[in-house]
């Protein structure tokens, strides 16, 4: 059987190092310092609403707003701040690439916590709602409330997409 030759074009497109099909794949620096300050952006949003929540707490609690005293309360009101602790932690060694075998449990743990963190998140906030709580309205509750619509939404959007891939992967190997 005669040895198969490559193309130019081929052989081109094994030289570029932007290209994502070789090994030496390099985004380049004007796209490495993008995806950075976008996680960053996102990063001090998600601080924001974990600081928000907690100090909302604290605001309700302080204010002895008898509407909001559900259980809910000192779940977020603690969780928010273990998160506002944990956050800039993780992003630290996501910076300095750190790799251990203990950070996939670790991350495990903290990706179940904020599932259910911003699910409680949410039903507290439409309970209030329905409750009507006037001490409890702020931008904190709304931001809380949009945060965690939005956060629910990228879980069930990646959830979907794991879905469709396992199915793929599936299909694709018979």
């Amino acid at each position: 059987m005669p040895k198969k030759t490559s193309s130019p074009i081929d052989q081109i497109r094994s030289l570029n190092p932007t290209n994502p099909t070789n090994p030496n794949f390099n985004l380049g620096f004007e796209m490495n310092v993008a995806i950075f300050i976008i996680s960053l952006i996102i990063i001090v949003l998600v601080l924001v609403l974990h600081y928000a929540m907690y100090t909302w707490t604290e605001e309700l609690e302080k204010n002895g707003c008898k509407c909001s005293d559900l259980w809910h309360r000192n779940f977020i009101h603690w969780i928010a701040l273990i998160l506002v602790i944990i956050i800039p932690i993780n992003f630290l060694i996501k910076i300095y690439n750190i790799k251990s075998p203990l950070l996939i449990p670790y991350t495990f743990i903290l990706v179940v916590l904020q599932l259910f963190y911003i699910a409680i998140i949410f039903d507290y906030i439409t309970k209030l709602k329905k409750l009507e709580c006037e001490c409890s309205e702020s931008w904190k509750r709304e931001y809380g409330y949009i945060g965690s619509i939005v956060y629910i939404c990228y879980f069930g959007l990646l959830l979907l997409l794991l879905i469709l891939g396992i199915f793929m992967f599936g299909f694709m190997n018979k």
